[in-house]
Formats: structure tokens, C-alpha cells, sequence
């Protein structure tokens, strides 16, 4: 009995850091994922969709969660609250989408847009080539 549960732990531990992306490049890949989303959130929040627009929130939160997860484990306390206040505007459109309470969107869409500019503005760097890298 004691073994399964260890082996139960070992596997939800394992699955649990499996979302937090190792390297730069997986960090990376995560974030290019935020504009197209967000542009289809928009669209859905005009078009009044609110399953796709809970989906494009939902999507939003977990990618947030992700950067949440990276930042942590670098030790950069002003990303890792950048990224929390990024899942909660997130979750926050989804549960207005749900009430149809559309008016109060874009407040949380403006929050999220905020978050981005302020951790790109403290952790990306120009590079002179073009593209950027984390400072």
C-alpha cells in the first residue's frame, strides 16, 4: 500500500512539473501563443461567443500559470505576480463571458495586456540581429 501511494505521488509530482517549461525555448514558444489568442478572444468578445470566448480565456490562464511556473523557478517575484495577475484577468473573462456580463471585459483584457508590456519591458532584451532574449 505504502509503495502505491508513493509511486501515485511520484506520478502526479512528475505530471504536476511537466507544464513548466525547462527551457527558454519552451518558455518562448509558450508566450507567442498569448497574441493569437488574444486576438481571437477579441473577435469572440465582439462577436458575444461566450463558450469560444471561455475557451480563449481558459487557454490564457493556463499559459499564464505556465510563465507563472518559469518565472518561480528563476526567482523573479516581479514575473511571478505579473503572471498571476494575468491568470486572474484571465479567469475573471471567463466568468464574465459565462454571465454575459460583456461590457466589464475589456477592463480585464486591458489588465492583461498591462501584465505583457510590463515583464517584456523588465525581462526581454532586443537582440541586434532582431528577435529578443530573456535578460
Amino acid at each position: 500500500m505504502k509503495l502505491f501511494l508513493v509511486m501515485l505521488f511520484t506520478g502526479f509530482a512528475a505530471f504536476a512539473f511537466a507544464a513548466i517549461p525547462q527551457t527558454e525555448e519552451e518558455f518562448s514558444a509558450a508566450m507567442k501563443t498569448i497574441l493569437p489568442t488574444s486576438g481571437s478572444l477579441r473577435s469572440n468578445v465582439t462577436a458575444k461567443n461566450a463558450d469560444a470566448t471561455k475557451a480563449d480565456a481558459e487557454k490564457l490562464e493556463k499559459i499564464f500559470k505556465t510563465s507563472e511556473g518559469f518565472w518561480t523557478a528563476r526567482k523573479a517575484q516581479d514575473a511571478v505576480d505579473w503572471s498571476k495577475q494575468g491568470k486572474e484577468a484571465a479567469a475573471a473573462i471567463g466568468k464574465l463571458a459565462a454571465a454575459g456580463e460583456w461590457e466589464k471585459i475589456p477592463d480585464e483584457q486591458k489588465k492583461i495586456q498591462a501584465t505583457c508590456m510590463a515583464c517584456h519591458n523588465a525581462h526581454r532584451e532586443k537582440l541586434p540581429e532582431g528577435g529578443y532574449k530573456i535578460k
